[in-house]
């Protein structure tokens, strides 16, 4: 590597082992250094895993990306660079939704469509069962436009949080969990990946089995709603609305 780039490609390192490169900025990266989609599908279904199994994958992901900004072009490294010099977009300060101001930099996809892929890939569900999950969380959340439940249904409660609205127990074990993982409760990472945690690693995963029977994405709907969520007042039309909304038109 040139001296023109190596201060950089250390810095980019030393910032990787502190934790303070962004998702957004990864994916930037993975484009520019010169990957075919088939290459950037795969990363995708890597950072779907990375949020499960955590830091020792991420770092395990970047090492390929490094490699591969060592060996590219001047151009692409020059298209880096200039990304990096990037400001950071400025974070909502409302805790009660998901910050989408990232979009300066990098447009990132709409949070709906991002799970159907990232369900799919992490879980290894059809597109129908991932619908059924997606759907819900989509009306727990007003269409992922707030993380906090408004109006708790117990007076004086702290509520809902995160995509399925976790209360009680639940909630403290969420917010628990992304402290231990440093990562923001508001945050789409933290919701995911504890959603991922309860599935694989609690009693919570137990309504799998019936999911994975379902063929449709009302039948999903119906079945993580049931199972998982447990709500007090279903509303299912709109919950099985929402499902096959995103069937029809997510990945």
């Amino acid at each position: 590597m040139s001296l023109k780039y190596a201060d950089t490609y250390k810095g980019m390192r030393e910032a990787l082992e502190a934790g303070v490169v962004s998702q957004h900025r990864k994916s930037a990266m993975a484009k520019t250094v010169g990957l075919g989609s088939s290459s950037r599908q795969g990363i995708k279904g890597i950072r779907g895993r990375v949020r499960a199994e955590g830091e020792a994958a991420e770092k395990k992901m970047m090492d390929s990306l490094f490699q591969r900004f060592e060996t590219a072009s001047n151009d692409s490294k020059d298209s880096l660079l200039q990304i990096d010099r990037l400001k950071e977009a400025p974070k909502t300060t409302k805790g009660s939704g998901i910050d989408n101001t990232m979009e300066t930099d990098v447009k990132e996809e709409p949070i709906g469509t991002r799970l159907m892929s990232d369900l799919q890939e992490t879980l290894g569900i059809t597109k129908a069962q991932a619908a059924g999950i997606v759907g819900n969380f989509d009306h727990e959340t007003g269409g992922f436009k707030y993380l906090q439940e408004l109006e708790p249904t117990v007076p004086g409660s702290k509520g809902g949080r995160g995509f399925a609205m976790w209360t009680g127990p639940r909630r403290k074990a969420f917010e628990s969990w992304s402290a231990e993982n440093n990562l923001d409760p508001d945050s789409y990472d933290a919701s995911f990946g504890f959603f991922i945690h309860e599935v694989q690693n609690t009693s919570e995963g137990r309504f799998m089995k019936a999911l994975e029977k379902t063929t449709t994405a009302e039948q999903a709907a119906k079945v993580f709603s049931r199972n998982y969520l447990r709500p007090g007042k279903p509303m299912m039309n709109k919950r099985v609305s929402a499902s096959t909304n995103y069937y029809n038109t997510g990945i």
